[in-house]
């Protein structure tokens, strides 16, 4: 369990890790990346209804987080009759959104065979190099994941002809509360604590530019991120206690 003083520090990790910037104008597609946060699903049908997107590219194959999505699909009052066996994150997001939220299917498309961020980032950006007119678009993804998932958009697109412009909206920023945590004000919680508090020291790991992370002085997965010096030394706090993912 964590303390007091761990849930300030997962809030602050949280905060950064929700990458939120300003929507400005109109975006030519909107991304959505496949995870178990289904809040992601009303924040995409909300942008297309408001005009803010004029489509929606659905990314996400089958891989190590796909029994999570169909997990809350299963715990989600509306779609727990969702068909998942076999299928794709994409297909059944996509399906969501066209079936259920009122999308037009006209408006949108999917990518099927990443099994990770870097590969949504990339399958994702290969589809859209078919595509002229897109010139904008924003991405919508675990609150957890945003910030790396921009990362890779950015990191996959450093040599193309024709970059995308990109921007960032997470469906909502962490809060810490008693029984999890989630998007607050009465909405259920996406994880327990000990469950985010693994993901949020893991993301951290994974985005400093050190040997053991993804950067240009570790893997190589990712351009250099500024992790800003509160969240190193809420991550330092933290990852004293949390198992290692």
């Amino acid at each position: 369990m964590t303390t007091p003083a761990g849930d300030a520090d997962l809030a602050t990790i949280g905060r950064w890790l929700a990458r939120r910037d300003p929507l400005v104008g109109r975006y030519d597609v909107l991304v959505l990346c496949g995870s178990a946060v289904l809040d992601c699903l009303d924040v995409v049908a909300r942008a297309v209804h408001d005009g803010l997107a004029g489509s929606v590219l659905v990314t996400g194959g089958v891989g190590h987080s796909t029994p999570h999505l169909v997990e809350a699909l299963r715990a989600h009052p509306s779609y727990a009759d969702a068909a998942t066996a076999g299928r794709p994150e994409a297909a059944v997001l996509a399906e969501l959104l066209v079936g259920r939220l009122g999308v037009p299917a006209a408006a949108v498309t999917t990518e099927e065979r990443s099994t990770n961020c870097g590969e949504n980032a990339a399958f994702s950006l290969q589809v859209l190099a078919r595509r002229p007119e897109v010139r904008r678009a924003l991405l919508v993804q675990d609150p957890t994941m945003q910030r790396r998932t921009h990362a890779s958009f950015d990191h996959h697109q450093r040599d193309a002809p024709r970059p995308v412009e990109v921007a960032s909206h997470a469906p909502f920023v962490p809060v810490v509360e008693h029984d999890g945590v989630g998007p607050g004000g009465g909405g259920a919680p996406a994880w327990s604590r000990e469950r985010f508090a693994s993901l949020a020291v893991g993301e951290v790991r994974r985005l400093r530019d050190d040997a053991d992370g993804y950067g240009p002085r570790g893997a190589g997965f990712l351009g250099h991120v500024d992790v800003p010096s509160d969240v190193l030394a809420a991550y330092a706090r933290l990852r004293r206690d949390t198992p290692r993912r």
